[in-house]
Formats: structure tokens, C-alpha cells, sequence
């Protein structure tokens, strides 16, 4: 018993020291507030950075995800595209989504009637066995749009052709001047 009174004083001694910490509510509304926007910031996808100038003959321990593919080969094109405006020179991009692959999949619809007469549909995705795994039928999968476009290229201190990598980005995404940022670059 002399083990659970030292355990109750020393926790009793824990929360009244708590309790003279000023403006404790504060800082735990602080705290809250910083896991909260951690959740939430983390559930955004960044596409990947990819030097001109790097050895594309590494390979990957991991196999690529198709969103990573579909963000790497957008990064490569956009690369490309602006390497080949008149003075742009080496150019480095980064894209940022804030959504992933949308993924529409078919489903079938039944229609049950409850004891007390209300019909109510249920909806059952449609499944399919590859390689003995169950997985639905995907009907349609919509890429995403990248939402901003961070452009480094050596030839953006000309202010010519920084505005030429801002029209060609433009055209590509249908995206406002305000998310594309170009910097000049080594």
C-alpha cells in the first residue's frame, strides 16, 4: 500500500504543478493546433525535382507508383519543353497536386426493402480475381492537374525569356500567373 501512496502523492504533485503553469489552456490549444495542421499538410502530394543534368540510368529499389510515373514523365515534358525556348537554358522543375489520380470504378446497384417497407439501394463495388486477388474494375482513371509550378532554368534572369517559360506553362495547365514562380537559376 506504502507503493500506491508514493504513486498517488508524486502524480498529485505532477498535476498541481501543472495547474501553476500559467496560461496552460494556451499552449495546449498551441498544441492541438499544431498536430492538427501536421495531419493536414501532410496529405498533400509533392511530385519529385529532377535534374537535366542527372543519371538516369540509377534505378529504384521500389517500384513507382502510377502517380509518381504520371508526375515524372509531367516533370520530363515540362523540362523539355522550356529547355527548348530560345535562352532558357538547364532547367530544373517541381509540381505540386493537391489531389491524387481520381479513380472511377463500376459498381452494381440493388434495390432491398426493409422490414418496415423502405427501400433502400445498396451499392457493391464490381469485383474481379487477377492473380487471385480480388479487385474492382476500374472504369476510368482522370490524372491530376498540377495546382503550382516551381521552375528554376538558367536563362531566367532575362526577363524575355522568363515571361516566354510563364506563356508556355500557362498554355500547358491552364493555370493562373500567381502559381507558377520561375527563378533563375546557375
Amino acid at each position: 500500500m506504502s507503493d500506491e501512496k508514493v504513486q498517488k502523492k508524486s502524480f498529485l504533485g505532477i498535476f498541481e504543478k501543472l495547474k501553476k503553469i500559467k496560461h496552460l489552456d494556451i499552449i495546449l490549444t498551441i498544441l492541438f493546433i499544431a498536430i492538427i495542421l501536421l495531419i493536414y499538410f501532410s496529405s498533400f502530394n509533392f511530385s519529385f525535382t529532377k535534374d537535366n543534368n542527372s543519371n538516369s540510368n540509377s534505378q529504384s529499389t521500389q517500384p513507382m507508383s502510377k502517380f509518381d510515373e504520371y508526375a515524372l514523365s509531367l516533370t520530363n515534358q515540362i523540362e523539355n519543353l522550356v529547355c527548348s525556348i530560345n535562352g532558357a537554358g538547364s532547367t530544373k522543375v517541381m509540381l505540386y497536386f493537391e489531389e491524387s489520380i481520381k479513380t472511377e470504378i463500376a459498381y452494381t446497384v440493388e434495390t432491398k426493402t426493409l422490414s418496415d417497407g423502405t427501400k433502400v439501394e445498396v451499392k457493391s463495388p464490381v469485383l474481379i480475381k487477377n492473380d487471385g486477388v480480388e479487385e474492382p474494375i476500374i472504369l476510368q482513371e482522370t490524372m491530376p492537374k498540377p495546382t503550382s509550378v516551381i521552375i528554376v532554368a538558367s536563362g531566367a534572369k532575362d526577363t524575355n525569356v522568363k515571361l516566354e517559360i510563364l506563356r508556355c506553362v500557362q498554355a500547358m495547365f491552364e493555370i493562373s500567373s500567381s502559381k507558377i514562380e520561375i527563378f533563375a537559376g546557375n
